[in-house]
């Protein structure tokens, strides 16, 4: 538990920060709208970039990446479906954001190096592409069909796709991906520029979900919707890959552990800072990140005494 709980702890420390410092009036009103902006138009896809610029795509195993893919497509695929017509689309796509999207950069990077050593950079590199990419360019298209409904499906469809294509955390990591295929190398400069953007982007988001959390959960928790998106994130996720590596694609014993850890982590800030963008459900989504985070610590620590 100690090393799950020491990767965990600077999650609650940022978020903590970002609630006092609201409570406290160090920041207005306005500072969480403007914080997550600065994370989704210029830190996070600095820090995308970054991880595909320097992937070695030689070193990914298709048996990984399929059943992390699938754990993550099915999970939101599951709760969308289970919500859709009770919320309309651009909520449930919240939900379902919010119950598949691992925190695999700020905690599944460390923790797996802890864990199973250098070996586990490709996997996880490869877990926060699928993630933070193509997990989010879901989110992306469900909202933006959500948005545009009634104004005609060809039409919502375009948008949706346009929405996509124009979108920087879609387009940063697609950039480092031509980088890092043709084996480019960025000037000095802007790759130390680079570098300093994306060093912000998880810290940020974090102190921007506490400033959240500070003017909308202040009466306490009575909304229990976190509670089924939680079991969706922290068991039904992990069980998904487990099957997906283990009894289906028969993947080495290295392999489906690494699967099932990522699957694990809890969510990320992801889902927050799309609810943010489009007006949804941010509370939902902070609410659900607070709590997979609290609970992943007796969850990782129990999968991780078990595989020892």
């Amino acid at each position: 538990m100690n090393a799950a709980f020491s990767v965990v702890l600077p999650v609650f420390a940022l978020i903590g920060l970002g609630w006092g410092s609201r409570r406290l009036k160090l920041f207005g009103p306005t500072a969480v709208g403007e914080l997550n902006r600065f994370v989704v138009w210029l830190a996070q896809p600095a820090l995308l970039f970054g991880i595909t610029s320097t992937a070695k795509w030689s070193d990914y195993r298709p048996d990984f990446a399929l059943a992390m893919g699938g754990a993550l497509a099915l999970t939101f695929a599951l709760v969308l479906a289970a919500n859709w017509k009770r919320l309309g689309g651009g909520d449930a796509t919240v939900d379902a954001l919010s119950a598949s999207y691992a925190n695999n950069g700020f905690l599944g990077i460390p923790l797996c190096l802890l864990v199973f050593g250098p070996m586990s950079l490709p996997y996880s590199g490869v877990s926060v592409i699928l993630t933070a990419c193509v997990l989010y360019s879901f989110g992306l298209i469900g909202m933006e069909l959500a948005a545009a409904k009634g104004h005609g499906v060809s039409k919502a469809i375009g948008k949706a796709g346009w929405a996509v294509i124009r979108n920087p955390m879609i387009i940063a990591p697609a950039l480092g991906a031509v980088v890092s295929t043709f084996g480019l190398q960025p000037p000095e400069g802007i790759k130390t520029l680079l570098g300093l953007l994306a060093d912000a982007a998880i810290p940020c988001a974090l102190v921007a979900l506490g400033l959240f959390l500070a003017d909308n959960v202040q009466g306490g928790i009575t909304d229990f919707t976190w509670a089924p998106l939680t079991f969706a994130k922290l068991v039904i996720q992990p069980a998904i890959a487990w099957l997906i590596a283990g009894p289906i694609l028969n993947a080495p014993p290295e392999v489906v552990h690494l699967a099932i850890l990522l699957a694990m982590m809890p969510t990320g800030a992801g889902p927050f800072m799309l609810a943010q963008v489009y007006g949804r459900r941010g509370a939902v989504a902070s609410q659900t990140i607070l709590a997979t985070t609290v609970l992943s610590i007796v969850t990782i620590s129990l999968f991780l005494t078990f595989i020892r």
